[in-house]
Parts: C-alpha cells; structure tokens; sequence
C-alpha cells in the first residue's frame, strides 16, 4: 500500500510547515510519497505551494525532479491546465466523491465503495484508527506515520 503524507505532515498536522519544499523533502526522505496543493498565477503560470491560496513559490523543475514521489492536488484551472500535459501525477476535485489520478488511479472522497485502485485520504487521526484495512491503493492522511 502506498502511503502518502498530506502536505508534508507524517504525524499531526502542522499548518505552518505545510505546503513547504523543505518539509515536503523531509517527508519524502522519511519514505513516504506527498499529497501537494499547487496553484499557478499569471500569465507566466508561476507555480505556488498552498492549500487556500498561493503561499510559497515553487518550480516546475523543483515538482519534475520529485515527481515520483509527488501527488500533485492542483487548485485551480490554471494549474490544471498548466499541469496537464507535464508527465506529473496529478488531479483536481472540489467536492467529487471520486476523481481520476493522472496515472490512472482513483482519488475517493467516499469510502463506501474503494478498492485496490483507489487512493483514500484519511486526515484524521480517528479517521484512521476506525478505517478497517480496506484493499485500495495507497492512504494519504496527516497522520500517515500511523499506518506503518
């Protein structure tokens, strides 16, 4: 199973190192994969890590060198669009109960129907110690360092 940290949090939520390259990079050295919220802005499409609005400047080469370790949540149409056709393993979603991942898997927001080709965000802590250990893909959860 894949796990994925949320935003970079291995073990609790931590909303003022979120969405930061170095934090990122220590969750991805930990050996988890990371869930990451990207926007692009301007005309230039420069690219921002944040979760409700663009926070931190960031690259396309810095995401391209960890691609395989990044699942990128896009935030918007720009970078969505910007993104798309960039080789990256990526997605959007508002409020769907399940969207397509870039690399062919399933981002599912309802848990009643998973499987193993499903990607789960478990964001809490009790979410997690009541999830019964389901087949699906991979979890992503601020509390990822739970599951191992």
């Amino acid at each position: 199973m894949k796990l994925i940290s949320h935003r970079g949090n291995i073990n609790g939520i931590q909303p003022n190192k979120e969405n930061t390259q170095p934090y990122i990079q220590a969750a991805i050295d930990s050996g988890y994969d990371v869930e990451v919220d990207v926007w692009a802005v301007g005309e230039s499409n420069q690219l921002y890590l944040g979760h409700d609005c663009p926070e931190t400047e960031t690259s396309l080469e810095w995401l391209f060198e960890r691609r395989k370790s990044l699942w990128i949540h896009c935030k918007d149409f720009q970078a969505l669009s910007f993104l798309i056709d960039k080789k990256l393993t990526m997605f959007f979603h508002e409020q769907e109960s399940y969207t397509i991942i870039s690399n062919g898997y399933i981002w599912a927001h309802n848990l009643l129907e998973i499987n193993d080709k499903c990607v789960i965000p478990l964001l809490s802590e009790s979410a997690i110690s009541q999830w019964t250990q389901q087949p699906v893909y991979g979890v992503c959860s601020d509390y990822i360092q739970y599951l191992v």
